[in-house]
Order: C-alpha cells, then structure tokens, then sequence
C-alpha cells in the first residue's frame, strides 16, 4: 500500500512546479505524464521497444527535443544489426520541464579533485552531471528512475524496455545502465534499460554518445576505454557495473592479436579492435565482429521471439 502510494505521489509530482518557498506553482505540464507518441511507422510482431524522454527542454524548446529524437533514431539505424533488423518501435515522451537545462551536483569522490559549482533546476527527470565524482558522468534521483520503471516497465515486449533521456544541455555527459542492472542497484527484476546523454553538439557527436551509449543499455557491452578516475569511482560507488567477469565484447585474455586495455584499466584484458564505438570512435557506426555477435543475440533476447 504505502509503495503504491509512493509511485502516486511521484506520478503527479512530475507534473508540477515547486517555487522556491516550497508552494505549488501552475504545473508546467499536465498532472499526468505524457504518453509516449510513435515515432514514424509502428512495427508490429517481433520488436523491442525504445522510448525517448526529454529532460530540461521546457514547453518553447520541444520543438529541439523532437528534432533530436529523429536524430538519435536515425543513429541508432545507421548501425547494423539495427539497419537491416525492421524490428525496433521508436517513441517521444514530451515530458516539459519547468526550467531549462539540467543540474550539476557536487559530489565529493577519493578519485577525483573535481570542484564542482551545484546548481538547481526543476526538471522532469531529475537528471544531474557530476556522478560519482566524474565530470562527465551523468545520472538521475533514485525516485525518478523508480518512476520510469513504474511508468514504462509495461512496454517491455522480450526482456526490455529501452529508455533514452535526452539532456538539454550542450556540456558532454553520458551514462548508461546494463539489461538488468539499474542505476541505484534498487530495483529487483526491473523491466526498464536506461540511458542519459546530452544533446552536445546536436551533431556527429551526439550521434556518437547515443550510439555508445545505447552498446551499454540495448547491447550489454563494456566499455573498451581506460580511465584511472572512473575505474576508481565505478569501484567504489557504483560495484555492481564492475563484475569481476566482463561483458562478453572483452576478454581476460589475448586470443588472436587483440588489444589490450578495456573497463577503464590499461592491463589484464583485451579488445578485439584498436578503436571502436565502445572506446572512443566517434564517426564510426560498426560495431567490431565480437560486439555485433554479442547485440545480435541481445537483439534476439529483446523482441521477445524464438
């Protein structure tokens, strides 16, 4: 009853404005969320399902926010196995939020001298930079993504749904849940794979963090990069993302001429390209051989056919 009335509160909470003396202002957008609106043609049968939701975009700037779905849409086909799949629905969320941009939150992190300025702003998602320390890691208020699994978790049509938030703000941010694993590690069985980016650039750039991304939230891929102060955060805040087995596109071996250095370390495992969406590559739009295998399988699992 009481977790019932929780996601009641949160339902209606996102839909109105809090002054800075705490009083109910007119609501920026409906009391209730927007549903989410096809984007282009409806697949029918076997297909996965992605929505996009916009974050810090008030009512005069939706107008970008729908433009950047098409973008992001069409990054996502560009790739195979997606292009040539014919099986993924793609939907907007105009979610209006009563204040443009998103927050930054200073966090105060043993890995990391970042100083960070906290700012506010009254957003539909909550969404906020600074994560764990790192400057340009990005995440959203435990009851938030609570209420993403509460509003979404029914489109899920194999094992999940895809959430994509799209960030109003031009500073480069991203993050990503794996299938399965949620931000906060809170929620059991979840229905629901999130991922945040920024808008940036609105170009080649944004395409590239959706494409990266989305190999973490749809693809259940490591990243191929090293990175001293995320390893060290990852491992002491946020464990659950960091297995001591890795994802299936890395390896703790060298079994033909691969490269060493992937899961922020530069030693001990290995990746089959030099540069890939997964490390760093921000033109390209193929995936390595081993990564295609491993998101053809995840394509698989998400329709939801044998």
């Amino acid at each position: 009853m009481k977790k019932s009335i929780l996601y009641l509160f949160l339902f209606f909470a996102i839909g109105s404005c809090i002054n800075e003396d705490d009083e109910p202002k007119e609501p920026c957008i409906d009391a209730e969320v927007p549903c989410p609106v096809i984007i282009g043609q409806e697949n029918e049968g076997c297909v996965a399902n992605i929505i996009f939701l916009a974050e810090g975009f008030t009512d005069p700037e939706m107008t970008e926010f729908m433009e950047l779905c098409d973008v992001a849409k069409q990054a996502i086909l560009d790739m195979e196995p997606f292009a040539s799949a014919n099986s993924l629905n793609f939907y907007r969320v105009n979610s209006i939020s009563c204040t443009s941009g998103i927050k930054t939150k200073e966090f105060t992190s043993t890995c990391s001298q970042n100083n960070v300025v906290n700012t506010s702003s009254t957003t539909a998602w909550s969404v906020f930079g600074n994560r764990v320390g790192i400057q340009h890691y990005v995440g959203m208020e435990p009851s938030k993504r609570d209420l993403l699994e509460y509003l979404y978790g029914n489109y899920a049509t194999g094992d999940y749904v895809y959430t994509i938030i799209i960030a109003n703000t031009t500073a480069y941010y991203g993050g990503a849940e794996f299938p399965g694993v949620t931000e906060h590690n809170t929620i059991i069985n979840p229905k629901v794979s999130n991922m945040i980016v920024s808008k940036y650039d609105s170009g080649d750039q944004f395409k590239y963090l959706i494409r990266h991304e989305f190999g973490h939230s749809f693809g259940n891929l490591d990243d191929e990069y090293e990175s001293e102060n995320t390893d060290c955060a990852i491992r002491n805040y946020e464990p659950w993302y960091l297995p001591q087995e890795p994802k299936l596109n890395v390896l703790t071996y060298n079994p033909n001429n691969w490269f060493e250095g992937a899961r922020y370390v530069s030693t001990g495992y290995w990746r089959e390209w030099e540069n890939s969406i997964m490390r760093g590559d921000a033109t390209s739009t193929t995936f390595s051989p081993k990564q295609r295998e491993v998101v053809e399988q995840r394509l698989a699992d998400a329709i939801g056919c044998p």
